[in-house]
């Protein structure tokens, strides 16, 4: 069962198992728990959206759960060629909280996609991933002018 992004709700699932007893051939199983939290990421899916040559930027909060407390030792992108990235640590309430800029690079317009990875020096989850959409339209006088 795939408890990622499950974090902090109960799932359920179901299975059905054949006997060879004649009066119970069949019998449905529910298993249902509870999944914990370890981490918050906030947003999950980071949208770049504007105009082609705008700055445009978005910063996302990464927050350890105290009980599955980690250290971020490796940020990477799976293409990294449209979006610059930069993670810094601050110190929140209940531990280290690591925020993550990501900006756009690209200067036409066009769409992309990007996952960020990052890499824990936790056993329990060892990688982290951001999903970045990049959605750039074409630039107009009006939009120039805004930007003067």
């Amino acid at each position: 069962m795939n408890t990622n992004n499950k974090g902090g709700h109960t799932i359920q699932k179901h299975a059905t198992l054949f006997t060879n007893d004649e009066k119970n051939p069949r019998l449905r199983l529910t298993i249902t728990g509870s999944v914990d939290k370890f981490v918050t990421i906030q947003p999950r899916r980071v949208k770049l959206r504007g105009a082609a040559g705008d700055e445009i930027k978005s910063k996302v909060t990464i927050t350890p759960e105290k009980k599955y407390p980690f250290k971020i030792v490796k940020i990477s992108a799976k293409d990294g060629k449209d979006i610059r990235f930069e993670l810094s640590e601050e110190k929140g309430e209940k531990g280290p909280v690591y925020a993550l800029l990501i900006e756009n690079k690209r200067s036409q317009k066009g769409r992309y996609f990007d996952m960020i990875t990052l890499e824990t020096d936790s056993k329990i989850q060892p990688k982290l991933s951001i999903s970045v959409f990049g959605d750039l339209r074409q630039r107009t006088e009006e939009t120039k002018k805004q930007n003067q």
